[in-house]
């Protein structure tokens, strides 16, 4: 049979009892307090993360460019939809029947104080980008390969070998001209002393350097392309150049960023766009710009044009090189004097004679030019200076190289079409290097059918995000007065960048 037993409580003990349950509680809504910060830590992490792990992947698969579209293939611009994302990643997380949320901590708020955009300062985020991604694969060493093919194709001194050309032919036909009219007057006066016959005939060759280099021009003219490849291999495609990133008013991120334009950043740039952009003799992958890496140079609208300026460019620095080769070669001049002497002897004016022999040696070395640049286009190599080894046209018969299969020798210490580009684009701004490949980007994207509303000035690669948090008072709640707080306000702010 059980026994009862009578129990008492002090008052004294009963204080005691609530003091020491007051400073439990108290202490265990401190530690509460204290995991609601990791929490809300943890939760703006994953949220943050989550949102941005949904880059654009046309650009990371043919750019290797990493950047999250905030209209996400609408034509929304700025960041709500982004902040509705990381809201809802957030509230999932913090959900007690799919995370794991014991705190009963919830998100309130969403806000980006900052963030950057592609194009902001002149596309120097793709420049950042392109450069880490330059980084992640290239030794120190191909920066002074670059460097190099940059100093050795940009160290050629620039001649104006055409206006040398045109100036002795202007010379040569000014002084037949006047010949010509020495003789009519010779044989209409009465002079028995004067007689046309007295007068020398202009020499001739059989095919004319000056001739030679008159046709080429003629076909320059009519397009510069169809004198060194076949025309009918050029595509046709044209792009809206006002509607693109380089040409119209931009929308600018809010997060201030520093712009690094050092020569070794410059130069990994340069190696990410060879790597990465398309050009002449390359197989395209994906839509848009088929000619890339020319339009980063020329900024024309068509292929065509962007393949005729980078064209144009190699054109002035061959002959430029070609005609030091046959100042630089006794032989090779002597063969230029010889045909002067035929073609302006009758003169006997020495400064004529001159000027046609230079005109001969400016026409030669146009026409050895040309050559040259079918091979490059073609794949092949071309001595950046020639020796007389690697000389290709003969300045007798200049007309048998004007056929457009025709091309230069070989060089096997040479450097190639690739290497010309690298000196063209170390030429350009890296400002205007970041904002054209822009362009060339946004013109891919709106290639697709799925991102056609895609803006590079609505792409961000970095942000600042602040997120807020509610939680409610737990343990103190058994002790509520009027006085005590309702429920916790937690602030976390999350830097992020691709």
């Amino acid at each position: 049979m059980l026994k009862k037993v009578k129990g008492s409580l002090t008052i004294f003990f009963s204080l005691v009892m609530v003091s020491v349950m007051t400073l439990i509680f108290t202490m265990a809504e401190c530690i509460r307090l204290y995991e609601l910060h990791d929490f809300a830590s943890e939760y703006t992490d994953m949220a943050v993360e989550s949102a941005f792990s949904e880059y654009n992947p046309f650009l990371w698969k043919n750019y290797r460019i990493l950047a999250l579209d905030l209209g996400y293939g609408s034509d929304s611009v700025g960041t709500s939809i982004l902040e509705q994302k990381i809201m809802d990643y957030c509230r999932y997380n913090s959900n007690i029947d799919y995370g794991f949320n014991y705190a009963r901590l919830m998100p309130n708020q969403c806000v980006t104080n900052s963030y950057c955009l592609l194009t902001d300062k002149s596309g120097q985020g793709v420049v950042m980008l392109g450069t880490k991604a330059a980084k992640d694969g290239m030794a120190t060493q191909i920066i002074d390969t670059v460097q190099n093919n940059i100093n050795d194709v940009n160290a050629i001194e620039k001649v104006s070998v055409v206006e040398k050309a045109k100036n002795g032919k202007d010379a040569l036909d000014d002084a037949k001209t006047k010949l010509n009219n020495d003789k009519q007057a010779a044989a209409d006066d009465d002079d028995p002393n004067t007689n046309p016959e007295d007068y020398p005939s202009p020499g001739e060759v059989e095919d004319n350097p000056l001739d030679a280099f008159g046709v080429v021009k003629e076909a320059i003219s009519n397009g510069i392309l169809s004198t060194v490849i076949e025309a009918d291999t050029i595509p046709d495609n044209r792009i809206d150049i006002n509607n693109l990133p380089s040409h119209r008013s931009l929308i600018e991120g809010t997060n201030e960023m520093i712009a690094t334009d050092s020569i070794a950043n410059k130069a990994l740039f340069i190696d990410y766009l060879l790597t990465t952009y398309s050009y002449y003799g390359m197989d395209k992958q994906h839509g848009g710009m088929t000619y890339e890496l020319e339009y980063l140079i020329s900024g024309k609208e068509t292929d065509a044009q962007c393949l005729a300026a980078v064209v144009e460019e190699l054109l002035l620095i061959r002959e430029s090189a070609n005609y030091a080769t046959i100042l630089l070669n006794p032989s090779l001049l002597a063969q230029a004097a010889a045909i002067a002497e035929v073609l302006a002897g009758f003169t006997m004016n020495p400064v004529i004679i001159e000027a046609v022999k230079y005109a001969i040696v400016a026409a030669w070395a146009y026409i050895e030019s040309t050559l040259d640049i079918r091979l490059l286009l073609s794949g092949g190599k071309v001595a950046l200076v020639k020796g007389l080894d690697e000389w290709t046209s003969d300045v007798w018969h200049l007309s048998s190289f004007l056929n457009v299969n025709s091309k230069a020798k070989e060089s096997s210490l040479g450097i190639g079409y690739k290497e010309y580009l690298i000196g063209f684009l170390a030429a350009k701004s890296i400002d205007t290097l970041g904002i054209r490949a822009c362009d060339v980007m946004e013109t891919a994207l709106h290639s697709t059918d799925d991102y056609k509303n895609t803006r590079c000035d609505n792409l961000v690669y970095a942000a600042d995000i602040e997120m807020g948090f509610y939680g409610n008072e737990m343990f103190l709640s058994i002790f509520k007065q009027d006085n005590t707080i309702d429920g916790y306000e937690l602030k976390k702010v999350k830097s992020i960048s691709y």
